[in-house]
């Protein structure tokens, strides 16, 4: 279930745009396992966990699975010719911009984008 804030701007977008929205199950943010819910997301034990890309949380998805699907669908969509426009959070925009940009370590885990923020990528 993708988080409702993303739910109800790509609902909004496709109100004032005409263009039809549709639930992208690849989209959703990642399952933290054991830092899900109430625990502290922003305690220094889980930045370090968060820098072991292969560790699942305990129950959840590691960050190469987390890459692996959203790397699926945006090779998917390199061999359509619509543009579409991708509604989500923080850490799956950062995924998307690895796709598209050489990143370090360090540099994917400070990117983030406003709230509305719009990006434009190309496959070109």
């Amino acid at each position: 279930m993708p988080l409702q804030r993303a739910a109800d701007t790509a609902r909004h977008i496709s109100e004032i745009t005409g263009i039809p929205a549709r639930i992208e199950p690849r989209l959703i943010e990642q399952n933290f396992g054991i830092w899900e819910g109430t625990s502290p997301r922003k305690s220094e034990a889980f930045q370090l966990a968060k820098q072991n890309f292969i560790c699942f949380y305990g129950t959840g998805e590691s960050m190469f699975r987390v890459a692996q699907r959203i790397y699926n669908l945006l090779d998917e969509l390199k061999d359509d010719e619509h543009i579409y426009i991708l509604v989500a959070h923080n850490g799956i925009a950062r995924f998307i911009k690895s796709y598209f940009q050489d990143m370090g370590n360090e540099e994917f885990a400070a990117f983030g984008v406003n709230n509305c923020e719009v990006c434009r990528f190309s496959f070109e």
